[in-house]
């Protein structure tokens, strides 16, 4: 009987495998968005809702993620995540996160975005 050698798997890198073991969730008591990877808050996105004469407004505050889960992509899946949730409600979205600023730059009409309060 002759068995067939073994083909070895390349390892996988760190950023696919927190990609497979993060997940995010919305946190609408708190206004965020939260990481989690293995069961540990990593990053959020923070927001406020803002009412304004055309419907609601989510106002992006903030994007924040512990320094070792920087790198990986982890911070655009988080922001993926919340914009699709936006697109998903008919939200209008004010970026004043730099991130998500430069984020919506590289999706352009991913959200409608609400004009900056004067």
């Amino acid at each position: 009987m002759h068995r067939k050698a073994r083909h070895s798997h390349p390892p996988q890198s760190a950023r696919s495998l927190l990609q497979q073991i993060s997940q995010v969730e919305h946190n609408p008591d708190r206004e965020r968005f939260e990481l989690w990877v293995a069961g540990d808050l990593v990053g959020v996105l923070g927001y406020r809702v803002d009412q304004e004469s055309g419907g609601p407004v989510i106002t992006i505050l903030h994007t924040v993620l512990y320094d070792e889960y920087s790198g990986h992509g982890l911070a655009t899946r988080l922001t993926g995540q919340a914009m699709q949730y936006m697109r998903e409600n008919g939200l209008r979205v004010r970026p004043l996160c730099t991130f998500t600023k430069h984020f919506l730059d590289a999706h352009p009409g991913m959200v409608p975005l609400a004009p900056v309060a004067v």
